[in-house]
C-alpha cells in the first residue's frame, strides 16, 4: 500500500510509501492501475528514426512496397531518401511518406515506436 495526492480533477500527482504530515493523501494499493500508470508512464514518442527501422516498421504493416513506389516516382525524393541518415517526423520527406498512406498521428507515432524499437 502507498499513499497517492491528487489535483482537483482526481489524477495522481504525488506518490508516497508513507503517509505525509503536511499533504492531503489517499491511501492505495500499489497495484492500482493509476498508480501503475503514474509510476510507469509510457515512453515519449521519438522523433525521428533510422531507414532501415522505418523500412521494417512498413514491412511489418504491409506498406513498404506503397512507400517503395512513391520514393521511386519522384527523383528528388529518391535523392533525398538516398542521402538521409536519420528520418525526422518533421521532415518533409516523411510528411510525403505519411501521406501517402493516409496515416493519423497516432499512427505516425506508433510507426516511430516500432521503427525505433526494431534496430
Amino acid at each position: 500500500m502507498g499513499f497517492v495526492e491528487k489535483n482537483s480533477a482526481g489524477a495522481i500527482i504525488g506518490w508516497f510509501g508513507c503517509e505525509q504530515s503536511d499533504r492531503v493523501l489517499e491511501e492505495i494499493a500499489d497495484d492500482d492501475p493509476a498508480v501503475v500508470a503514474f509510476l510507469a508512464p509510457p515512453a515519449p514518442v521519438p522523433s525521428s528514426c533510422t531507414k532501415l527501422g522505418l523500412k521494417r516498421a512498413y514491412d511489418e504493416l504491409g506498406n513498404w512496397a506503397i512507400v517503395k513506389a512513391a520514393i521511386a516516382a519522384d527523383q528528388s525524393v529518391q535523392e533525398e531518401w538516398d542521402l538521409a541518415t536519420e528520418l525526422r517526423r518533421a521532415d518533409p520527406l516523411v510528411q510525403r511518406m505519411i501521406a501517402a498512406l493516409g496515416l493519423s498521428d497516432a499512427q505516425v507515432d506508433q510507426l516511430l515506436i516500432r521503427a525505433n524499437a526494431l534496430v
